[in-house]
């Protein structure tokens, strides 16, 4: 007997969005979290395509759009402000997946939206719950915990979801070490809000590549602006986070005439990524297993697709649909992907160096905004086949007047040009896809005339058929992968 089908520990907006997503899919789950209330500093800062798709499908796409405030562009400059390389994201642009490429949100607005959104959709979200020990057997897991009050109580569910941060407990209890990628360095995080237009301030995210100190601009939502500033040589914490010095780094942009700090903190940006995913009925999610340096604005992103990766295979475990060993796929899948991120993200913190002159020339402009380098593809797991568009997000493009994911369903899809393709799929695949019908010309770059894509419930293509036969190649094929027995 278990009280819910998943505990999450940690209440961030990894954890809350994954006990938003798993009760919209009718499992119970029980948030645990230690504070009670939202950390009021903001943290991370923008979200790319891929996540508010995430949202999009959960039916929080207007009140995305209500906190979050578009990215028009990224470059990379010389201390004048001369452009090295960027690329620029008009407003109105909607990239593949149907979506601005790259938003900006205020953090503590967004996990309060969140918890709002979890605590409708069903999610037991308590606060003031330390949680201690965590142990499984061959049917559930049960965490240990204190209340603020001192009270021991115990939560048990048939998974396990931590999401407790850099520093996770959980992840320690289990023994999983963290693999170094080799990039350490300190920074100063500096947040404000214009209390009045500046209008000089630049319109694009910013690496400043300066040999006297590398230097980052984001512009936020709406009236929030963050810088951060490489830590040079002999400067401390203390020194740095002094807000006359703060207000000297800003100089050149503002005054504090122009804006309220917010916060001023130092970080250690860092690569790394943990040796394994999970033990048994427990599974590591976002900085619990993974911490990317801030360069591509990644960390919260990647966190959310361990939440979507994880939640439609335990739906379809808890339906009876998949078996238990579909759940090794998450290591196959999500730690390559998210080990070749962080590597990316490092590598742009090295461009950074290489442009302001401090480290020997590298491999190019790659790494930079506007680069030739792309993000990492699945490349392992619940897929089949070799074409080019498998292990990528299935475009998003407008339907009948209706984003594709709209027609798609919560399980797998298979999008076939003329529903005679379809018609020998097997009986078995009845509960597990929905085969919907789009003209070949809405997706020319990925869906082959008279032939089928079968899309995965988190809208990465699984497999491309050219026609009939083909399909029923790749349908048996991935069915053999989600059941063993």
């Amino acid at each position: 007997m278990t009280d819910v089908d998943v505990v999450v520990v940690g209440g961030g907006p990894v954890g809350v969005m994954t006990g938003l997503l798993l009760a919209q899919r009718r499992l119970s789950v029980r948030v645990l979290e230690r504070a009670t209330e939202i950390y009021d500093l903001p943290r991370a800062i923008v979200m790319d395509d891929e996540i508010q798709r995430v949202f999009q499908h959960a039916g929080l796409l207007d009140g995305l759009r209500e906190i979050t405030t578009p990215i028009l562009g990224a470059e990379f400059v010389t201390p004048q402000g001369e452009q090295l390389i960027g690329i620029e994201l008009p407003v109105e642009l909607e990239w593949p997946l149907g979506l601005h490429p790259t938003v900006s949100y205020y953090q503590p607005q967004l996990e309060a939206f969140l918890r709002e959104s979890a605590r409708a959709a069903g999610v037991d979200l308590r606060l003031g719950i330390e949680v201690g020990e965590a142990s499984q057997d061959e049917h559930s897991v049960t965490v240990r915990a204190t209340t603020l009050a001192g009270d021991t109580e115990s939560h048990t569910g048939r998974w396990l979801v931590a999401a407790d941060g850099a520093s996770s407990p959980i992840r320690k209890q289990l023994g999983i070490d963290l693999v170094d990628q080799g990039f350490d360095q300190g920074w100063l995080v500096v947040d404000v809000e214009l209390s009045r237009d500046v209008p000089t301030l630049p319109r694009f995210v910013q690496q400043i590549c300066d040999p006297a100190r590398s230097t980052t601009f984001v512009p936020g939502h709406k009236s929030f602006r963050r810088w951060e500033f490489r830590l040079l040589d002999g400067e401390t914490r203390d020194t740095m986070i002094d807000p006359d010095r703060v207000w000297q780094l800003l100089q050149p942009w503002l005054s504090s005439a122009d804006a309220r700090l917010i916060r001023a903190a130092v970080y250690r940006f860092h690569a790394v990524v943990a040796s394994r995913l999970g033990e048994g009925r427990i599974f590591l999610a976002g900085d619990a297993c993974h911490q990317t340096p801030p360069f591509l604005g990644q960390g919260l992103c990647a966190g959310i697709r361990d939440s979507v990766n994880l939640v439609w295979k335990l739906d379809l475990i808890k339906r009876g649909l998949a078996d238990d060993a579909l759940l090794a796929t998450y290591d196959e899948e999500r730690l390559p992907h998210a080990a070749g991120l962080v590597a990316h993200a490092a590598d742009t913190g090295r461009l950074i160096d290489q442009l302001s002159g401090r480290q020997p020339e590298g491999d190019g402009l790659d790494a930079a905004y506007g680069g030739s380098r792309p993000f990492p593809i699945l490349e392992h797991g619940v897929l089949y086949g070799t074409h080019p568009a498998i292990g990528r997000q299935l475009p998003q493009p407008t339907v009948g007047g209706r984003p594709l994911d709209e027609l798609l369903g919560n399980d797998f899809a298979v999008i076939v040009d003329d529903m005679s393709t379809a018609t020998g799929i097997s009986a078995d695949w009845a509960g597990l896809a929905t085969v919907v019908e789009v003209p070949i010309a809405t997706l020319p770059s990925t869906l082959p005339r008279g032939g089928a894509v079968i899309v995965r419930p988190d809208h990465y293509v699984a497999a491309i058929a050219h026609n009939a036969t083909e399909l029923d190649e790749a349908s048996a094929a991935l069915l053999a992968l989600i059941r063993t027995t």
